[in-house]
Parts: structure tokens; C-alpha cells; sequence
């Protein structure tokens, strides 16, 4: 399974902790097949991990969850459309990203 399609199933999938679950799973084993690209699948699987830490024991509304996973679809946008880049254009999508979950989302 590739990157987009574990981004795919994601963004298909209902909201709630079981999503991204399996998403940050299946993103930090996809580090082991793809290593050239680890850093990329770590940061958003680290933010999905992130999310069921802190509210998987928790009720959360549909729409806090759904929210949270529009800003975690995103992010995954960015992570595809990095893995086709360039090196300088994949550090700055990277770099967005991380400074994008740690200076405006403060949810998860």
C-alpha cells in the first residue's frame, strides 16, 4: 500500500479515533517499506497519533472529529503533492505542514 492510498482511505473513512488509528498505523509502516520518504509519513502519522492519544477514551462530537480530520486530509494533500516534488520544494511542504499543526492547531 502506498501513501495515497492509505490518505484515500482515510479521507473515506468515518471520524473518530478508529480512523486515525489506522491511519497513523499504516503510516508508520509504510516508513519501514518507503525509508527514502519516512520523514514525510512520520509527521502526519505523529499528528494522527497525536489525536488518539488524547481522545480516544473521550466522547467527541461528530463535529470536532470531522473537523479535525478535514485538518489532517490536508495535511496529507501536501504530503502527496511533496512526494512528487523536489527536494527544496518537498522540505517546504514538509516545513508547512509541521509549522502549520504546531502554531495553529491546538485540538490535538
Amino acid at each position: 500500500m502506498n501513501f495515497q492510498e492509505i490518505a484515500q482511505r482515510f479521507a473515506r473513512s468515518s471520524s473518530g479515533t478508529d480512523a486515525f488509528k489506522a491511519f497513523y498505523k499504516d503510516t508508520f509502516e509504510l516508513m519501514k517499506t518507503d525509508s527514502a520518504n519516512a520523514a514525510l509519513y512520520f509527521v502526519v502519522g505523529v499528528i494522527a497519533q497525536s489525536f488518539v492519544r488524547r481522545y480516544e477514551d473521550q466522547g467527541i462530537t461528530a463535529d470536532f472529529a470531522d473537523s479535525a480530520m478535514a485538518i489532517l486530509v490536508g495535511y496529507n494533500d501536501k504530503i502527496s503533492q511533496a512526494l512528487g516534488a523536489d527536494p527544496t520544494e518537498r522540505v517546504r511542504l514538509l516545513s508547512d505542514v509541521a509549522l502549520d499543526y504546531e502554531w495553529n492547531v491546538h485540538d490535538f
